[in-house]
């Protein structure tokens, strides 16, 4: 009669799993490059298209703070949208094996959040570099952490990591490697045209908007910035122009703490709904 094989423990298959994905990413050198090469130029753009007028009127810092929002997401989606789809056959053997697919959602995406982690750092080198570069100050105090810097980090690595979460959503969806690149530029511009800042949203459009990461994302930086209390552009030439506070950006430490929250909501559901198709994915269902 044969022994039946005891099954390692999650915690140990997580940690194994983990170790695994790591060393994979480490040997794609060219992805891994491409991965850190964005967060470098990003900020570099920033700085030298929209930087002289960050933190100087309204128009040019949310301008700013809305290409540093496209970037973390179009970062995200890029660091995931890849992951499962290319491991769609190895899913299913080692599902057959005894796999335990929240263990390897969980290995894919505490891989990617230290990805995020790092791409997130060069990011906000943006800051950094509009105050050294044109003298612009950043707003003088926190309205959770010590530093506004350190919100603008909390703040764009929440939504590239909640950005990085669709993509492994998107990954474990589609059935070709094809099929997921092609997905990925209609997710973003999805987002940048529901995001509220290039458009107005009114009715069925604003109520849209809420499920877009990235009208959190500006809502979060232009919270942190304090956009309503800059001037207008036109104000400098006209002084009596109005300048309506717009809700979206209250200037305060419950309505930031509240966005937060919201992108963190947004990564635990689409991790969750990940890992329900990579069930179908195992059970050659799909």
């Amino acid at each position: 009669m044969q022994t039946e094989q005891r099954r390692v423990s999650a915690w140990k298959e997580l940690r194994v799993l983990t170790w695994q994905f790591l060393l994979i990413q480490l040997h794609s050198r060219k992805n891994l490059l491409l991965s850190l090469t964005f967060p470098i130029v990003a900020p570099a753009i920033t700085v030298w298209i929209a930087g002289e007028n960050m933190f100087v009127h309204f128009e040019g810092t949310k301008s700013a703070c809305f290409v540093l929002v496209s970037a973390a997401i179009w970062g995200g989606l890029f660091n995931s949208i890849q992951t499962v789809v290319q491991e769609r056959e190895n899913i299913k053997r080692d599902y057959e094996s005894g796999l335990r697919l929240r263990c390897y959602t969980a290995s894919r995406a505490g891989v990617q959040f230290v990805l995020c982690v790092v791409q997130t750092a060069l990011l906000t080198s943006s800051f950094i570099g509009v105050r050294e570069r044109y003298g612009n100050d950043l707003p003088k105090q926190g309205l959770i952490l010590d530093s506004p810097l350190q919100e603008y980090f909390v703040t764009l690595m929440l939504l590239m990591f909640a950005a990085d979460a669709i993509g492994l959503f998107v990954s474990s969806m589609v059935k070709k490697p094809e099929s997921a690149n092609v997905v990925a530029p209609y997710i973003l511009i999805v987002q940048l045209i529901f995001s509220g800042i290039l458009f107005p949203m009114e009715g069925a459009g604003k109520i849209f908007s809420y499920g877009m990461l990235s009208r959190w994302g500006m809502e979060g930086l232009g919270s942190i910035s304090d956009l309503n209390e800059l001037p207008l552009q036109i104000q400098a030439t006209v002084p009596t122009v109005p300048h309506e506070a717009d809700a979206m950006f209250l200037h305060s430490d419950w309505h930031l703490l509240g966005i937060w929250l919201i992108l963190l909501g947004f990564s635990a559901l689409f991790l969750v709904a990940g890992n329900l198709f990579l069930h179908r994915i195992a059970k050659n269902s799909r």
